[in-house]
């Protein structure tokens, strides 16, 4: 009796045992076609930044580079310094130029005023003087004519005589006084060449004045800064080299402004959309968990922006799918452990939006 009880139970037992197993494999089946039917998973997929590579505008020697490889650098901060002594020395001598330009400019503004007042007053004095000897030599003029009427009748030879010398008197000082009038409007002129001296040495002041500001540009620019709070990721110079306009320097990139790129199959891109979820596995940190969500779907697959298109002139035709890039948004944590170039697996939830 024991052994026949015991046969019925291990028969039991193996019922219950294959039923579970067949549960289990069930759930396994219908766990996996859900992770297939609601799930889009990709291994092909990287860590995106925006690197950023930092050169010159100016040529010269590297004289000092104070940041290296992996170091966090902040907005305007100093990567290197280029030889900045011959810059500097010809920007003092254009200050220098300029102010010799400004004193001069001064000195004739000063000349221009007293010209100007000299001028107006000798005119003024030579008007009044003409017109004085104008108005006697009218009088003259008359006093003869009268005299000349009457002489030999009532006004004697003498008197005739007087006035006609008073006539040319008159007349020669009528003709020195209309010389000194037009001498002194003469002098008029000087004014206008004055002022266009006063006017050109103020276009020169501001031809030295941009040629400062551009040299002053020079100068500044021999301080290369980082244009963004961010890391070195490398280094292409050192103190003492030559650098040319536009060589590269430093590559940098800010940590907290990174994406991830996954190229997804074509077959797949119906099931996307812009929001859904992502969850995000890295190889560098099989502990972590990092989540995210679609930015953007490409426009283009990848094969259009390869180097080397492979185009089909004998006519053999294989069909290959393709891949889209999917740019996916992902909040970067405190300590950035998502750096560019990392391979991460992402599963995209596309069951919700």
């Amino acid at each position: 009796m024991p052994l026949q009880w015991m046969v019925v139970l291990w028969r039991c037992y193996r019922k219950i045992g294959l039923l579970c197993a067949g549960v289990i494999v069930i759930s396994i089946i219908a766990a996996w076609g859900y992770e297939r039917l609601h799930h889009i998973t990709e291994n092909d997929a990287r860590v995106r930044a925006d690197m950023i590579t930092v050169s010159s505008r100016v040529d010269g020697w590297a004289a000092e580079r104070p940041v290296t490889d992996g170091q966090k650098i902040h907005r305007d901060e100093v990567l290197a310094v280029i030889d900045q002594r011959e810059a500097r020395l010809k920007l003092a001598e254009l200050r220098a130029k300029a102010e010799s330009t400004r004193l001069k400019r001064e000195r004739t503004a000063i000349q221009l005023r007293m010209a100007e007042t000299t001028a107006r007053n000798a005119v003024i004095s030579a008007q009044a003087r003409h017109k004085s000897a104008s108005l006697r030599l009218e009088q003259a003029r008359r006093e003869f004519q009268r005299a000349d009427s009457l002489v030999e009748r009532i006004v004697s030879r003498e008197l005739w005589e007087q006035r006609q010398t008073e006539l040319r008197q008159a007349d020669a000082a009528e003709r020195t006084a209309s010389a000194a009038l037009a001498d002194a409007q003469a002098k008029l002129g000087d004014i206008d060449v004055l002022r266009k001296e006063y006017d050109g040495l103020g276009k020169d002041v501001a031809q030295i004045d941009a040629q400062i500001l551009e040299r002053e540009i020079d100068v500044t620019d021999r301080r290369v800064r980082s244009p963004i709070d961010g890391i070195v990721d490398q280094k292409f110079v050192q103190p003492g080299e030559y650098v040319i306009p536009g060589q590269r320097l430093f590559t940098i990139h800010d940590p907290k402004r990174v994406w991830i790129d996954a190229d997804v199959k074509e077959t797949k891109l119906s099931k996307l959309k812009s929001g859904q979820t992502v969850s995000i596995s890295v190889d560098a940190y099989p502990q972590r968990h990092f989540s995210g969500h679609i930015e953007r779907i490409g426009n283009a697959a990848t094969a259009e922006f390869a180097l080397l298109p492979s185009p089909n002139p004998s006519g053999n035709f294989t069909k290959i799918t393709q891949r889209v890039p999917v740019r996916i948004a992902v909040e970067q944590p405190d300590d950035n452990p998502l750096r560019p170039g990392m391979m991460v697996e992402v599963d995209i939830d596309i069951a919700r939006h």
